[in-house]
């Protein structure tokens, strides 16, 4: 008989340092996709308030609260990271799927952060338009992402089978943003 043991899809790639930038994991506890049913967002928002005392997050927003975030993930949609009991409040207003296994979760922090996403992601995600608490459905380095700005980074969620190719891609960028904070800020020629 095998025995099988958990890994998580970022176990042995994280944390990557380069510059004063670093790529680390995140473990929420749990992930679940919240569908709301048709008509029913107001009693959703309700149980949310009531349960969690979180706000139901407008679209492109976050929400959270002691542990938890609700992430906007489409029209209709949420994420719920955290305990895997909270969502049951939740049950009479949506559906609600355990995807805690499918994802990978890690945390972009640092300075240069912005200029790192700026390489791989179509989205201008400088402070001044993408501010804490904002999420967004799009692509890192042509594969489907959820992107949302923390206090200070990026929060990136990707399909667990994307886990290794959006770790490389991230640190290549990481890599090429330190080496130019490196160069000399003026190149000088010869006469």
């Amino acid at each position: 008989m095998v025995d099988l043991i958990a890994k998580s899809p970022l176990q042995d790639l994280l944390p990557v340092s380069a510059g004063e930038t670093t790529l680390t994991e995140a473990t929420p506890a749990n992930i679940t996709s919240i569908s709301v049913h048709k008509g029913r967002e107001k009693p959703l928002a309700e149980a949310l308030k009531k349960a969690h005392d979180l706000t139901l997050p407008a679209i492109g927003r976050t929400s959270s609260k002691a542990g938890l975030s609700l992430i906007w993930s489409g029209r209709g949609q949420h994420m719920l990271l955290g305990d895997k009991q909270a969502a049951r409040a939740l049950a009479r207003t949506s559906s609600l799927t355990d995807q805690t296994d499918g994802w990978a979760v890690m945390r972009l922090t640092g300075a240069n952060a912005p200029d790192i996403l700026a390489r791989l992601c179509p989205l201008d995600l400088r402070a001044a338009n993408f501010k804490r608490g904002h999420t967004a459905r799009t692509e890192v380095a042509h594969m489907m992402t959820v992107v949302t700005r923390l206090n200070d980074g990026f929060e990136i969620m990707v399909m667990r089978s994307f886990a290794a190719t959006m770790v490389h891609h991230l640190t290549q960028a990481m890599q090429s943003v330190a080496a130019q904070e490196l160069m000399p800020s003026s190149v000088s020629s010869s006469p």
